[in-house]
């Protein structure tokens, strides 16, 4: 921009100096002749002189590259750098890729039922599960067949984490129908590694609660 103006106000300077020099040139000089008496003028003779030829064009070329040069030494002392050109970037969108949800069982064994008000062990049920053995994992459910032998109060079973001595959380069922359904638990969430799981019963009245068999539904998404 500063090399722009500097060289627009010394080519203008250049174009007023030429237009003085050839108006002084060029004015029509009259001539009177000898006899004054004749009381007659001479005819005006104009001559058109070229005052910025060869030599004088390469004059102002030589001084325009010394004010590009004295133009280019000043930005440089004042850390002025001219602006890069900016160039688009396109960025590309990642192909979107739909997950697939899959749906696994793990079979629980063993089978029993209890009267007691405090949870029991159901003999012939541990088993060993490991969350990392499933990539991808996004969902587990305990699904247990169940139901409370007389229908008088309602039966609850669990399972439980041995291994760190408490209950998985998220999933205990529960029915006080005399009918066997399947029921089943919200989310469960187990504790990470390979731990040792067993089913837990009780019954919240003298009835009995009866366990038929159980299995996990493990969902993973890859």
């Amino acid at each position: 921009m500063l090399k722009n103006i500097l060289r627009a106000f010394l080519v203008l300077d250049l174009i007023v100096i030429n237009a003085v020099v050839w108006h002084l040139f060029t004015r029509p000089q009259t001539t009177v002749s000898g006899d004054f008496q004749e009381n007659q003028f001479q005819s005006p003779t104009t001559e058109t002189v070229d005052v910025c030829g060869t030599d004088c064009q390469n004059q102002i070329d030589l001084k325009l590259k010394a004010y590009d040069k004295r133009i280019e030494n000043l930005e440089e002392s004042q850390g002025i750098t001219p602006a890069p050109t900016a160039k688009p970037v396109y960025l590309q969108k990642p192909a979107s890729r739909t997950k697939i949800r899959s749906v696994q069982y793990v079979t629980i064994p063993g089978t029993g039922s209890t009267m007691a008000n405090i949870w029991q062990d159901i003999s012939g049920t541990d088993f060993y599960f490991d969350p990392g053995d499933y990539p991808g994992l996004a969902e587990i459910y305990f699904e247990a067949s169940m139901k409370l032998y007389n229908g008088n109060g309602m039966a609850n079973i669990r399972l439980f984490d041995v291994t760190h001595g408490i209950g998985v959380q998220g999933s205990e069922v529960s029915t006080n129908s005399q009918i066997e359904a399947i029921s089943v638990s919200g989310r469960v969430s187990f504790w990470a590694g390979r731990n040792l799981i067993r089913v837990q019963a009780k019954s919240l009245t003298a009835d009995t609660t009866i366990y038929s068999y159980g299995r996990l539904k493990v969902v993973t998404e890859n």
